[in-house]
């Protein structure tokens, strides 16, 4: 039976718009039944992934870590988990809630459009999405060398927190120190989504968690974006919050810069598509040219924040990959009617 204080911490956690990705081995596993056995599992966990051996976690890193039980596998861990709930998090998973993506494509021969159906995050305000990393050596059927120890790492759009926590030897079964790394594993996700609540750490005196603490700036994120690490960066300058239910009009592009055919495109867009939402997006890589550079991006996404318009910044030029970010179904190819239109 679930004690009060763990299903209080939950039930709080569900109550909650983010969605998390977890990526954990070696531990912790008591939390995962914790957060799916009560009701509310689906508000708040968009993935589970296991990776236990050291094969699956060399090919989760896409690298074999210098360490498998370490902070920079866990910040890497979470990392990859944040960058995986990106793509995952949509506004809603019924139909009266899916978006009606419009994606629009041009070059200076020819403009071309498909409508699309999906779904997309407006941005980690009103859609906080988590990713949590987790990794330990716990105590098994034989005796190790060394310490009993886990690390533990959660990442949002603006903060990274890490903690470590080394146990004594001898003193618990596998099972309490399963139980452990697990109430610092529910704790973190609380803490993630700006939940409070009682916790009850089961540590001893000496066992003291080494945690830090820092935030992510524009500049780490948008570096992270170009090295491929993570696929997105929303820029919401609407001032309109309460369109999550509503379609969404895409028009990628260079916008160097940005001008009234742009604007005239995104019109004719939303024209088609009733009730949607005009969203631009650039992505900083070109395959014929370098990455936009920081000063690049900022300045092209300046002038959304002056036309009060919603861009994303992405890492892929090709309509084929950018399905992969944006989850989508091709209904019906119009590009011949908007270009008349147009």
């Amino acid at each position: 039976m679930t004690e009060w204080w763990i299903r209080a911490a939950v039930e709080a956690i569900h109550s909650t718009p983010t969605k998390a990705v977890v990526y954990l081995s070696g531990g912790a596993s008591q939390a995962l039944g914790w957060l799916m056995s009560l009701p509310g599992a689906s508000n708040t966990i968009l993935e589970v992934v296991v990776p236990y051996s050291k094969n699956s976690m060399t090919q989760l890193l896409g690298k074999i870590p210098a360490q498998f039980v370490s902070n920079q596998t866990a910040e890497e861990m979470a990392l990859l988990a944040y960058n995986r709930a990106l793509k995952l998090s949509r506004p809603g998973s019924s139909f009266k809630d899916l978006c009606n993506i419009c994606c629009i494509g041009y070059s200076k021969q020819f403009l071309y459009a498909t409508v699309m159906l999906g779904h997309v995050a407006h941005n980690c305000s009103s859609l906080p999405v988590l990713g949590v990393g987790f990794t330990g050596s716990l105590a098994t059927a034989y005796t190790k060398h060394g310490d009993h120890r886990f690390y533990l790492s959660t990442r949002t759009c603006d903060r990274l927190w890490t903690s470590s926590v080394t146990l004594l030897k001898g003193l618990r079964t596998r099972e309490e120190e399963d139980r452990v790394s697990s109430h610092f594993l529910l704790k973190a996700i609380s803490d993630a989504c700006k939940v409070s609540a009682t916790f009850s750490s089961e540590l001893y005196e000496s066992e003291v968690p080494d945690e830090y603490e820092r935030q992510v700036d524009e500049d780490e994120e948008l570096q992270q974006i170009i090295d491929g690490k993570l696929c997105m960066k929303i820029y919401d300058f609407s001032g309109d919050k309460d369109t999550a239910s509503e379609g969404m009009v895409i028009l990628p592009g260079s916008f160097n810069p940005l001008h009234d055919g742009h604007l005239r495109l995104s019109e004719i867009a939303l024209s088609i598509c009733e009730n949607g939402f005009p969203c631009f997006e650039i992505s900083v890589i070109n395959p014929d040219k370098p990455p936009l550079s920081f000063a690049e991006i900022k300045s092209r996404v300046e002038q959304f924040r002056k036309a009060g318009k919603t861009v994303i910044i992405s890492n892929q030029p090709y309509f084929y990959k950018k399905a992969e970010i944006f989850p989508w179904k091709c209904l019906c190819d119009w590009g011949r009617h908007c270009c008349e239109a147009y």
